[in-house]
């Protein structure tokens, strides 16, 4: 067992943390000082349920309509309250998704072990500042997602699929989970998250809204939102903004790469451009070079963690870390305050390394990379040209090979069957 820290040293890790936020809260304050915050979005959205008005079409408001009615009650104070209940709200779930991401690194992990875990912490101060400047959802969706992570690990499937279909019901983002639980055939894992999803979605707001009218809102962001990207491949009805050099998903880099398109959209600033491409290809094409690389992507992943479950806790939470930056590469919007989700596969890989007697020297070195390319987006994003390449996108992906190098190594050693 780890031994406790010291008093001294627990207050040197507070200061440490407390120091690298506010640096880390700067840095974000000064690339976002011209944004809209969104806890003002979710406020807004509130209100409107609140008085009974229609939800169809609010401005800057692409969640399903059951996050506002679950958010409503907290809306009925004046915004800044609000803003500081949800910041204080949000800071509270970043520990406990560092505390989900501990037990999934080190099953049997208590709250004294957290301050092992400075280093991860540190990596994503910055995503997690930023967060907590916007008033963002991705840190509640990092938790839930990482509850489900962490009741599959305990094999308790029912359960899994409740946080799971809470993170859709706020953000649909992690959707593409449940491919990789299909792929697991986690089937009842699977089943619970689509039944919680509709209970979220479609009864849990019923009562406030009536079941005709919150269906009708409901088909309606479906049709604004989520059917352009599965029918089209375009996030939702974002438009060019989808291509600006925030998103670092891998649609978002491969466009800016393969279209002549500015990165440094109308909404930004409408006086500056940004082009980082080497070709101009038609939209079908990029789409096409899209899904070849999706394919890729995933079969990496198979390669990496075979057709077998893993049995041991280490090989487990490299397959789910590896799941994790899937999720965020997929994605058609991966903003970067989106990345506080790297949290677990940082923490996953700096344990891989603490084991390295397990790994090849190759598969080392590479995470390795990977840990040391986030620890340099960071101070990165200050810089257009950067984000507009992609660096937070490449960096992901250094750390996703050497995640799936060690897997492969991990897998060698799974005993029989």
């Amino acid at each position: 067992m780890p031994e406790p820290l010291t008093p001294r040293g627990r207050r040197a890790l507070l200061l440490a943390i407390i120091f690298t936020l506010l640096i880390a809260a700067v840095m974000v304050a000064k690339i976002r000082q011209h944004d809209m915050k969104d806890a003002e979005v979710w406020w807004n959205a509130g209100r409107i349920v609140l008085a009974g008005e229609s939800m169809v079409g609010i401005r800057n408001y692409r969640y399903p309509p059951a996050f506002a009615v679950i958010v409503s009650p907290l809306t009925a104070a004046p915004l800044p309250v609000f803003a500081f209940i949800w910041y204080a709200i949000n800071v509270g779930l970043f520990a406990v998704s560092l505390r989900l991401a501990a037990q999934l690194v080190q099953p049997g992990s208590r709250w004294s072990d957290l301050p092992r875990y400075w280093l991860p912490v540190l990596l994503v101060a910055i995503f997690a500042v930023d967060n907590l400047f916007l008033g963002q959802t991705n840190i509640l969706v990092t938790a839930l997602i990482y509850w489900t992570l962490r009741e599959l690990s305990r094999n308790r499937e029912w359960l899994a699929g409740v946080p799971l279909a809470g993170a859709i019901a706020v953000k649909v983002f992690p959707a593409p989970l449940l491919a990789y639980l299909a792929f697991r055939l986690r089937v009842v894992a699977v089943v619970s998250t689509l039944l919680a999803c509709l209970v979220f979605m479609l009864l849990v707001p019923a009562p406030v809204r009536g079941f005709g009218r919150n269906y009708d809102e409901t088909r309606a962001w479906w049709q604004r939102v989520v059917e352009p990207y599965l029918s089209r491949g375009k996030a939702g009805d974002w438009g060019q903004h989808a291509l600006d050099f925030g998103n670092q998903s891998l649609q978002a880099v491969a466009h800016r790469y393969l279209t002549r398109v500015n990165a440094y959209v109308t909404a930004r600033d409408p006086k500056r451009q940004l082009y980082v491409n080497f070709a101009d290809l038609p939209p079908q094409q990029v789409n096409r070079v899209v899904l070849a690389l999706f394919a890729l992507l995933a079969a990496g992943f198979l390669a990496a963690c075979g057709l077998r479950r893993p049995t041991d806790p280490l090989q487990q939470a490299t397959e789910y870390s590896l799941a994790v930056i899937l999720v965020l590469l997929v994605s058609a919007l991966s903003w970067t305050y989106f990345f506080v989700m790297l949290l677990l596969p940082i923490a996953t890989g700096l344990e891989l390394l603490r084991r390295r007697a397990r790994l090849r020297a190759a598969s080392a070195w590479v995470v390795i990379a990977g840990i040391a390319a986030c620890a340099l987006s960071g101070p990165l994003l200050v810089n257009a040209l950067a984000r507009a390449l992609g660096h937070l996108f490449w960096a992901t992906m250094i750390l996703y090979l050497g995640l799936a190098m060690a897997c492969w190594d991990l897998r060698k050693h799974q005993p029989p069957t």
